[in-house]
């Protein structure tokens, strides 16, 4: 394996997966600093409000879009694990000259791991968010007596890893598309995605 080859595979786990599992844990332990913190307790007060007006038709019917959303992601992340499976990763290149044949050809695993990664959080954030829609009805105190904690902290939990759970894999989604800059230039590759995750920092993070 190149040096370069080497670099690449350090910067995109640093940006995509290093960068990602700080910027959640921040988020936890200081939710004032980063954005999605702060966007976590317009949740919860929006949770609370729901709930108090008794207004749980509407919450499920608004969480119903976001289950739509989740949805058609992964749909479309494992129909395209399983084209990779069929084509990239056989050896079978759909992009002719620019393909490297066989297991050399590190995009095409990058990618499908990504999308793979991608997929497996969409289903995690559907679970979530499903549990939400039931047990966003169900008795407080039952609910309580099970978690050991009060019913609208637990929702807002729920809600919150399956926000959370949904961010990583629409990012998903946008680091696979930066990886085929690969097949221009590796040194093309690195620099935009220490460019995406820079202005992801910048302008939707921090």
């Amino acid at each position: 394996m190149e040096l370069t080859t080497v670099l690449a595979f350090l910067v995109y786990g640093c940006c995509f997966l290093f960068y990602h599992w700080i910027y959640l844990s921040l988020t936890e332990r200081r939710p004032n600093l980063t954005k999605k913190g702060r966007i976590n307790d317009c949740y919860a007060s929006w949770l609370k409000k729901t709930a108090d007006r008794d207004q749980h038709l509407l919450l499920v019917h608004q969480l119903r879009n976001m289950i739509m959303s989740i949805t058609f992601l992964a749909s479309a992340s494992i129909l395209l694990v399983g084209f990779l499976l069929t084509y990239g990763l056989t050896g079978l290149s759909v992009t002719d000259d620019l393909a490297i044949s066989g297991s050399l050809n590190y995009p095409v695993w990058l990618v499908f791991f990504t999308l793979a990664f991608s997929f497996l959080n969409l289903l995690l954030a559907l679970r979530h968010i499903n549990n939400l829609t039931v047990l966003v009805r169900s008795d407080p105190d039952k609910l309580e007596k099970i978690e050991g904690g009060s019913a609208p902290a637990y929702l807002e939990k729920l809600f919150r890893k399956g926000t959370q759970r949904y961010m990583l894999g629409r990012r998903g989604f946008l680091y696979g598309i930066v990886i085929f800059f690969w097949y221009v230039d590796v040194w093309v590759f690195i620099g935009l995605t220490v460019l995406l995750t820079a202005t992801l920092a910048y302008q939707h993070d921090f």
